[in-house]
C-alpha cells in the first residue's frame, strides 16, 4: 500500500487534485481520509498499485 498526500486553501482546489489524482486507472483506492483547519483542507489517499 502506498499514501498520497493532498493539501489545499480552497475546497474546489483540493477537490481538483485528488479528482486528477484518482482518474489514474492503475490504482485501486483503498480509503480517503480528510480533514480540515481554518486555514485549509488535507486528504490523505491510501491506496495500492495495479498488478497485470
Amino acid at each position: 500500500m502506498k499514501v498520497k498526500t493532498f493539501y489545499g486553501w480552497s475546497e474546489k482546489g483540493m477537490d481538483k487534485k485528488v479528482n486528477e489524482f484518482l482518474s489514474d486507472t492503475s490504482i485501486d483506492i483503498v480509503d480517503i481520509k480528510f480533514s480540515s483547519t481554518i486555514f485549509y483542507f488535507s486528504a490523505m489517499v491510501i491506496y495500492k498499485e495495479k498488478v497485470y
